[in-house]
This record gives C-alpha cells, sequence and structure tokens, in this order.
C-alpha cells in the first residue's frame, strides 16, 4: 500500500487543502477551517473558512504518543474566540478535532482524515497553538471518571 508521503511526491505539483474541524457542545456549531484558501470553499457539503495554520506531525521516533501541533498564525483571533468559550463546567468534556485532507476543491471524500482531541492550548500576542492528542486528556491520570450523580460530594457550592 502506498503511504500517504509516497503518493505526495508522486503526484502533480498543487497543494492538498487541510482541513481542521474543532466540534464541542459549548460551541454554537463546528469551527470549520481549510488552509492557504482566500474564500470559503466547500468540500464533502461543508464550508469552510479560510485561515492561515500550520499543522506539524510528531517526530517518529518510536515513542507511544501520538500528537499533533496547530499553529494559526494570521486570523488567530477567531480561533482564540471560539476556545475561550471552553470554560467552567464546559471543560469536563474535551474539545474534538478531525484533520482532514483534501485532493481537490469540491471533493466528496477526504483523502484522510485523524480524530484527536484538543491537549492543550497555548495562545500569545500573534498565535494560538494547539497541541491534538490520540488520548482524551481528561482520562489521563485517572482510571475513574467521577461524575457528580454517582459522587454528590464533588459538588462546589
Amino acid at each position: 500500500m502506498t503511504t500517504l508521503k509516497e503518493w505526495k511526491e508522486r503526484r502533480p505539483n498543487y497543494a492538498l487543502i487541510e482541513t481542521v474541524v474543532f466540534s464541542h457542545k459549548s460551541f454554537s456549531s463546528p469551527y470549520r477551517v481549510a488552509t492557504n484558501q482566500f474564500s470559503e470553499i466547500t468540500l464533502g457539503g461543508n464550508v469552510y473558512s479560510p485561515s492561515s495554520f500550520t499543522v506539524t506531525e510528531d517526530a517518529q521516533d518510536g515513542t507511544a504518543s501520538i500528537n499533533m501541533t496547530v499553529t494559526f498564525l494570521a486570523g488567530a483571533e477567531d480561533v482564540r474566540s471560539i476556545m475561550k468559550k471552553w470554560r467552567g463546567l464546559a471543560r469536563m468534556s474535551p474539545i474534538s478535532a478531525t484533520y482532514e485532507i483534501w485532493e481537490k476543491p469540491a471533493a466528496e471524500f477526504a483523502m484522510n482524515y485523524y480524530t484527536l482531541f484538543v491537549k492543550s492550548i497555548a495562545m500569545d500576542a500573534s498565535n494560538v497553538t494547539l497541541t491534538l492528542s490520540l488520548t482524551n486528556p481528561l482520562t489521563v491520570g485517572s482510571n475513574i471518571i467521577y461524575k457528580v450523580e454517582q459522587y454528590p460530594g464533588l459538588i462546589n457550592l
């Protein structure tokens, strides 16, 4: 089977379309962005907003952790305002992120996709950097998910 790297090397010299979709119940709708676009683009029946971001995959050094870093450069204010909605009780459920690679505009299906969780969010004056992970960060370090219904002593008054 051909790997994605080999396929990229043999294809014509035009860019693949990378998209990221962030979803959480505290967001009014999934936040969909596509990189290197000048206007909204429709892929798989969904409309993606243009954005400038880079995706960095982890080095394949034999470690078991699977992480991906997404850095939003220009237009980071939109991402910043969306991510700030994740506060209070909403933090008890993770933000899911779907990274997709599309072959051409108006494609019906993504060539490849990864569904990950937002592990950490770092914001500074110009950039927003999100670290995505395969494991749910809310279950790390605890093998029991405590629910208020089962443990009423957890209620903060």
